[in-house]
C-alpha cells in the first residue's frame, strides 16, 4: 500500500501528474491536494531540481507541507527556501524524491 509520502516523491520525480497524485491522495484519504493555480511544478522546474546526499545540495522546486491541508510549491536553493521562513513551526518539503524537515529556511535531515 502507497502512503502519502509516496505519492509527493513520486510528483516531485516528475513521475506522476497533478491528477494521479490528486487521486492517490484521495485514496489514501489524505485531505492533502494539489492545487493547479500554485503547486504544479513545471517540466522546465522539474528539470532544474535535485537532490544530493545532503540537504544542502537540494536546488529546485518542491512541496512544503506546514499542517494546514494544503501543499505549497517552494523554490529551494543550495537546501534553503529561497521566500519561506517557517521559522520554529513544522514544515516538510518534498523535493526530488526526498522528503526534508523545514527549520527556519533550511532543509534538514531531522525527522
Amino acid at each position: 500500500m502507497k502512503t502519502v509520502e509516496e505519492v509527493l516523491q513520486k510528483y516531485t520525480l516528475g513521475e506522476a501528474g497533478k491528477d494521479e497524485t490528486n487521486d492517490g491522495l484521495k485514496e489514501l484519504g489524505s485531505p492533502l491536494r494539489l492545487n493547479p493555480d500554485r503547486n504544479v511544478i513545471t517540466p522546465e522546474e522539474l528539470l532544474e531540481t535535485r537532490a544530493g546526499e545532503t540537504p544542502d545540495e537540494a536546488n529546485g522546486y518542491g512541496l512544503m507541507d506546514h499542517g494546514v491541508g494544503c501543499l505549497e510549491k517552494v523554490h529551494v536553493v543550495n537546501g534553503r527556501t529561497v521566500d519561506v521562513d517557517m521559522g520554529q513551526e513544522a514544515a516538510y518539503v518534498y523535493i526530488a524524491g526526498r522528503k526534508y524537515r523545514l527549520r527556519g529556511d533550511v532543509l534538514t535531515e531531522e525527522g
